[in-house]
């Protein structure tokens, strides 16, 4: 009698595998909510928020994608608290599922004219999830990626997710150019809800490859010293109050670029008659590029001040933002291609180096937190107050683009200034910080 056969078990994940099933998760992700930003420009202003003004419903509509960035810094926290207490796989699980599901919802949404005002309501009310679920993917994707990385290509790997943002702008504004050939009245009527319901087949895909990863073994060797604190997130501001401060200024002009990306786009069209499908076009080429333009930054990134990359990707968009909205008045399509492009281009070097830099920032029982506070508190700030502001300030001005650029330009500011104070947390060799009193995140004053 031949003996029981034992249940097969798959080999761990490769770092370059884990990598690829971190880009793949952010991908999707960022697909859901960049479909979002995309049509509710093109289409739900329209259709959720009716007006008689046209520019007065799109920046009704700009606005909602506000709320999204109001609900990610608690999603960074809670799935940064239970990353740093339980491990990184579940939370990223629970997140895409989230993010999943919200997305698909969006696309069966009665309009204002079937159900009145549950239509914005229920819409806003789906944002916020996304937000929830954005907010806790991006630092455990990065997380798993840098961990399980080899200290010499920890660059590298950590800036595998950043591919998520321009390729899930990619695939979003390419599904949607797609479905915008269809008729325009068939398009508004039910096209635009097409790429929303497509999310499912993306979250199923997503869930596979995520399900197989395993646990960085930075995490587990943290755990086994039981350095695993309750209430991580208090821990970081009491510790790293000052990183954080420093942190948040880094990342602010990867949200604020929304002004850019959406924004832009939006005022071309119900401001200067732009047609819709010239912005959604200009993003296609404008993430491809972007995509082209990461992929050399990232191989230049290891053994390199990473420091130097970020302040260069805040100064250049700074340099870019009024000429941008420039070109668009002055030339049209053409000028809105060239905005996208070269401004999403140029903030390349700072989005290559933004996972790393501030995963460095933090010891490794507090990273996902330290990260996480980072990012969604400059997701506040970039992304969910200044769309606001841009909205008031433009319609102050009696639809002035002046605005706008200005705050897109003193975001590239603060990014500059706060990349150029940055300092990698000391460790020891087994990547655990120095005892208390040798750490420093940022310059000495």
């Amino acid at each position: 009698m031949s003996a029981p056969r034992q249940p097969a078990r798959h080999r761990p994940m490769s770092a370059r595998g884990v990598g690829a099933a971190a880009l793949i998760g952010t991908t999707i992700e960022f697909y859901d909510f960049f479909v979002f930003g995309t049509t509710v420009v093109l289409v739900l202003g329209s259709q959720f928020f009716p007006a008689s003004d046209p520019l007065t419903s799109s920046l009704l509509a700009f606005s909602t994608l506000g709320a999204g960035f109001l609900t990610r810094p608690l999603g960074g926290l809670l799935f940064a608290h239970f990353g740093d207490r339980a491990g990184r796989k579940k939370t990223l699980v629970v997140s895409l599922l989230m993010m999943g599901l919200a997305t698909s919802l969006v696309g069966l949404i009665p309009t204002y004219d079937r159900i009145g005002i549950w239509a914005p309501i229920i819409l806003v009310a789906l944002r916020l999830v996304q937000g929830l679920a954005v907010g806790g993917e991006w630092g455990g994707a990065v997380l798993l990626a840098v961990e399980h990385a080899p200290r010499a290509k920890r660059a590298f790997y950590g800036s595998l997710p950043q591919f998520g943002s321009p390729l899930g702008l990619l695939l979003s504004s390419a599904v949607i150019a797609l479905f915008q050939l269809m008729p325009a009245e068939a398009y508004r009527a039910w096209g635009w809800r097409v790429p929303f319901l497509l999310s499912i087949v993306l979250l199923l895909v997503g869930l596979v490859v995520r399900l197989r990863i395993e646990e960085s073994a930075s995490f587990v060797e943290a755990k086994a010293r039981d350095q695993v604190v309750s209430v991580p997130v208090v821990s970081v501001v009491k510790q790293f109050w000052r990183v954080v401060l420093v942190g948040t200024g880094v990342t602010v002009i990867a949200h604020s670029l929304l002004i850019l990306v959406n924004f832009l786009p939006s005022y071309a069209k119900s401001r200067l008659g732009v047609p819709a499908s010239a912005g959604t076009n200009g993003l296609v080429i404008a993430s491809a590029a972007a995509v082209l333009a990461l992929a050399v930054v990232i191989r230049l990134l290891d053994g390199r001040d990473r420091r130097k990359f970020a302040a260069l990707g805040g100064l250049l968009t700074a340099a870019w933002a009024f000429p941008g909205f420039l070109l668009t008045v002055h030339w049209g399509t053409a000028g809105l291609i060239i905005a996208l492009t070269v401004g999403y281009v140029l903030l390349m070097g700072h989005y290559g180096a933004l996972s790393s830099l501030l995963a460095d920032l933090f010891p490794t029982h507090l990273r996902y937190s330290g990260i996480s506070l980072c990012y969604q508190l400059s997701a506040i700030v970039g992304g969910s107050l200044l769309p606001l502001l841009t909205s008031y300030l433009v319609e102050r001005a009696g639809g002035a683009y002046w605005p706008a650029a200005a705050l897109l330009a003193a975001s590239g500011v603060v990014t500059l200034v706060a990349s150029l104070l940055a300092r990698p947390v000391p460790t020891t060799g087994t990547d655990h910080p120095l005892p208390t009193g040798q750490q420093s995140g940022v310059v000495n004053a």
